[in-house]
């Protein structure tokens, strides 16, 4: 028996704004194009999940206008708290001035930081990995389905991490990497954990909503 865990990052948030947890209007879109394209496809679910943060459950509110469901909601999903890893590690966060590249190269190093106990969040690094793992195991505690669950690019490398030994080096560039209202599928097996599906937007790949891809 398995059961298929679809995780998909939140759509564009509004970052440098001072209230990143929010979708903005291509936010929103982003995911009802990808409830569409599910709807499309005929792709049930048993469950459809999301974290407590407010863009995870904007965008499984959209996602759910195509396919229907009601949310339900586990916390253990949210994202890792940047804001207060990035503050209290000096760097400022979400400061206007400060270009994403320049962001995204000062969080790599706070996160990897963070993971060896050198920098302090709003929680351990051993903290965020037991929420999110006690997180999926809530999420999946079924039979055999399928379960979609709204979260974060943060977690979602993490998940992978504690699913196939990746390094946190590895989990932070995976993380990186994560591209807004994406899916990212795992399959439980019995014991085992097989990744077939990383950060994909096929709701996205066509001409006219290649300005849609985007990583904040």
């Amino acid at each position: 028996m398995a059961v298929e865990l679809w995780l998909v990052r939140h759509g564009q948030a509004a970052f440098a704004t001072g209230d990143y947890d929010r979708l903005t209007d291509l936010g929103w879109q982003q995911a009802r194009w990808l409830g569409q394209h599910l709807a499309h496809v005929g792709t049930p679910f048993d469950r459809i999940c999301a974290g407590t943060l407010r863009r995870q459950q904007e965008t499984a509110t959209a996602i759910t206008e195509s396919i229907g469901g009601n949310v339900e909601t586990i916390p253990g999903f949210e994202e890792y708290d940047a804001h207060t890893l990035m503050d209290k590690a000096g760097h400022g966060d979400q400061d206007p001035n400060m270009s994403r590249r320049e962001h995204f190269r000062r969080l790599r190093g706070v996160l990897h930081d963070w993971s060896l106990g050198q920098a302090e969040g709003s929680e351990t690094w051993e903290a965020y990995n037991t929420r999110a793992h006690t997180a999926v195991a809530q999420a999946t505690d079924i039979d055999r389905g399928r379960v979609l669950v709204a979260s974060s690019g943060g977690t979602i490398a993490l998940i992978l991490m504690q699913s196939i030994g990746l390094s946190v080096e590895q989990m932070i560039e995976f993380n990186l990497q994560c591209r807004n209202s994406s899916i990212t599928r795992l399959v439980f097996a019995g014991p085992r954990v097989y990744v077939n599906m990383f950060n994909a937007i096929p709701h996205l790949e066509r001409p006219d909503r290649i300005h849609a891809e985007t990583y904040s």
